[in-house]
């Protein structure tokens, strides 16, 4: 949680755990398990998103590509963008929506 805390946070934070699953955590230090959709808000003209991979293999969360055990952040403009997901539960779907 310190790490959270201190600036500059990204606007979205995704965590892969071990296993596979992942959780969203947003600016304001809410989770929530990896859903089909992911909304990412913020201030200025582009977001920050972080991705952490804590699996012991490789994911593919829609656009972004992370391998095991690395952790790293990409700016993105606004839009909508979608791909296939391996860390999601149910679907192999996400689409993020940045505002």
């Amino acid at each position: 949680m310190i790490v959270w805390l201190t600036w500059p946070r990204p606007d979205t934070l995704i965590r892969v755990h071990r296993g596979g699953l992942a959780e969203v955590t947003n600016a304001y230090g809410r989770s929530a398990p990896l859903g089909d959709t992911i909304f990412v808000g913020g201030s200025g003209a582009r977001r920050t998103i972080r991705v952490v991979n804590d699996d012991t293999v490789k994911h593919q969360l829609a656009m972004f590509s992370i391998p095991a055990g690395s952790s790293t952040e990409y700016t993105v403009p606004p839009g909508t963008f979608g791909g296939m997901c391996s860390a999601h539960p149910t679907n192999t779907q996400l689409t993020f929506v940045i505002k």
